[in-house]
């Protein structure tokens, strides 16, 4: 597996495999998600998806957001909490080789919980990043904006701990990735009223 995790930092040019701990109980440690899921999961979301916000929460060093830009999706925003990792995201662009004229880039040093969600956000990324409590406050906020705004919000949510969080908000399940024993991957998704 760490064969093909290598394979892909060097096509994309970028540097996301080390691991980085948190001393945090609440906001879990940093690392990147499987390229193969990743990329096997951005294709299952609809196309009309790749021109609205694609925002990452725990964005880390930017991995999932260059896989969904390779993927078709124009406007990426990574919100991390820790500095040195938004630093990281910003000299990964830089790095970037399989960038697309039409897509940006935005990465932001944001707690998850006072981040102001854009206007025309319609996918949220989600690699564990957080407990549960928290995750329950970020429902509560992509809820309201979701009602607010009255449009669709497809939740991906890798390693999904806590994916009760969304089934109990009324999230339908769009996508399994995985088998009868192991969840990798959900997808969910909440339409518009």
């Amino acid at each position: 597996m760490l064969h093909y995790e290598g394979r892909y930092e060097r096509f994309f040019g970028i540097k996301t495999m080390q691991i980085k701990k948190s001393d945090d109980e609440q906001n879990f440690h940093y690392q990147g998600a499987s390229y193969m899921v990743l990329l096997e999961l951005f294709k299952k979301l609809p196309e009309i998806l790749k021109n609205k916000n694609f925002i990452d929460i725990g964005s880390g060093k930017g991995r999932a957001l260059f896989c969904a830009e390779y993927s078709g999706f124009n406007n990426l925003i990574g919100v991390e909490l820790d500095q040195e990792l938004v630093e990281i995201s910003n000299e990964n662009v830089k790095l970037y080789s399989q960038k697309r004229k039409e897509s940006h880039f935005h990465f932001t040093c944001e707690n998850a919980l006072t981040y102001v969600i854009p206007e025309g956000t319609s996918v949220f990324y989600f690699f564990n990043p957080f407990s549960e409590k928290i995750m329950q406050e970020v429902e509560k906020k992509i809820s309201a904006y979701q009602i607010q705004n009255r449009s669709e919000i497809f939740i991906i949510y890798v390693n999904p701990q806590f994916k009760n969080v969304w089934i109990n908000a009324g999230y339908e399940t769009y996508y399994k990735e995985g088998n009868s024993r192991y969840t990798e991957a959900l997808i969910f998704r909440k339409k518009a009223d």
